[in-house]
């Protein structure tokens, strides 16, 4: 798999990648740390990850023909180079304004969903096909990376000198990024320049329009509206369900985290012998199993073992829907449906939210869990059911 790095375009690609999330993760911890001890008040803290949330679910999709009609190089460079200005202004001067840093909060969201889209409708122009699951596999573990190494960092960075320097941190990170990213190869968008709004259009009809697509996003959005609630409860969980607290809640993401780097290394092997289909399908069901038996085993020796399992599995349905995806859109789409599909997978884990606080005092933790990992479950059945994801061959790939 790292074999891929030799693709010069992708690997420094890659590495502005890593070097731009070790800020993020910085930067995460140290806004909402901001948000909280300006305010003593939750809301404020609520309100600003809603920001991020609606600026990629809704501007995502309209933001997506750029990615096709300009230089992906460009605009996610220029991406880079705006997060930064905008993570740069924080320490200056909204550090204590809780309405600018929700605008800046907002504004950092579009950048990133234009940088997602172009990165990731990019990558296939960057590696041959053999190599998209691996790219898509090492770009999958950049996250998982920072995630493992620097959000516990971040935490002691912030406690010890406090957020400011968390933030300049994240700034310089963009910018080393960009210049990275520079050094790629142009990498032009194949769409034409029609009207924009006909073009935003055009990008999301594919999305019911084409079976593989159609049912790889559809089960994916499905499955994250009722998977994504172990997110919001998973301190819930933990604190109220397992009695191991705070400390316990940590070193269960991290078992997570963990578990997703080790996916890489059952993926890759499992797509060669069976199918990206197959594997993405069996993953994601087996996925909701294992979310289904932490309400039904709330043990915390199960809780780890199970978060290990859920890392694995995530990457195992991850990557080769992100391979699928961009092998079945039409190259000159290709940017406007991957911002589709985020915005679908954002719209996705917002609703799961709702549904975990909606339910969770009513039933109780455990059986919002189970029944929340069977409804997964039951949603891969169904579409396995229907005949699976539509395989596509070479003579019927788009472009």
């Amino acid at each position: 798999m790292w074999d891929i790095l030799r693709h010069t375009a992708f690997r420094w690609l890659f590495i502005s990648s890593l070097i731009s999330l070790v800020g993020s993760k910085i930067h995460r911890i140290a806004l909402l740390f901001v948000a909280y001890q300006e305010t003593q008040n939750a809301v404020w803290v609520s309100l600003i990850l809603g920001a991020q949330f609606l600026a990629s679910a809704v501007l995502g999709p309209l933001l997506g023909p750029l990615a096709d009609r300009y230089n992906r190089r460009t605009l996610m460079v220029l991406s880079d180079l705006a997060r930064a200005l905008l993570v740069a202004c924080i320490p200056l001067f909204a550090i204590a304004s809780m309405p600018l840093l929700m605008v800046i909060a907002f504004l950092m969201a579009v950048f990133e969903s234009v940088h997602y889209s172009a990165s990731n409708s990019a990558i296939p122009d960057m590696v041959p096909e053999s190599a998209l699951d691996g790219a898509n596999g090492l770009m999958t573990f950049v996250s998982r990376f920072a995630d493992v190494a620097f959000v516990a960092l971040a935490g002691v960075l912030v406690a010890n000198v406090g957020p400011a320097p968390a933030f300049w941190i994240d700034a310089t990170s963009y910018l080393i990024a960009a210049v990275l990213l520079a050094l790629l190869p142009p990498l032009p968008g194949k769409a034409g320049k029609s009207n924009y709004f006909a073009a935003v259009a055009e990008g999301l009809r594919p999305l019911w329009q084409n079976p593989t697509l159609s049912r790889t996003i559809g089960t994916l959005a499905l499955a994250a509206a009722f998977g994504s609630v172990e997110a919001a409860l998973g301190v819930v969980y933990a604190v109220g369900a397992l009695k191991i607290g705070v400390q316990g809640f940590g070193v269960l993401e991290g078992l997570m985290a963990g578990g997703a780097i080790l996916g890489l290394f059952v993926t890759m092997p499992l797509i060669k012998r069976l199918s990206r289909e197959t594997v993405f399908l069996l993953g994601l069901g087996t996925w909701g199993l294992f979310l289904a038996s932490t309400g039904l085993f709330p043990f915390p020796v199960w809780a780890g073992v199970a978060m290990v399992a859920l890392g694995i599995l995530n990457t195992m349905f991850i990557v080769p829907a992100r391979s699928i995806i961009q092998l079945a859109a039409p190259p000159e789409l290709r940017g406007r449906i991957m911002a589709a599909f985020g915005a679908t997978m954002q719209s996705a884990v917002l609703i799961g939210t709702f549904l975990a606080g909606v339910l969770e005092p009513r039933l109780g933790v455990l059986t919002v869990l189970y029944f929340s990992g069977i409804a997964v479950f039951l949603a891969v059945f169904t579409v396995f059911l229907w005949g699976g994801i539509p395989r596509l061959t070479s003579e019927a790939r788009p472009g």
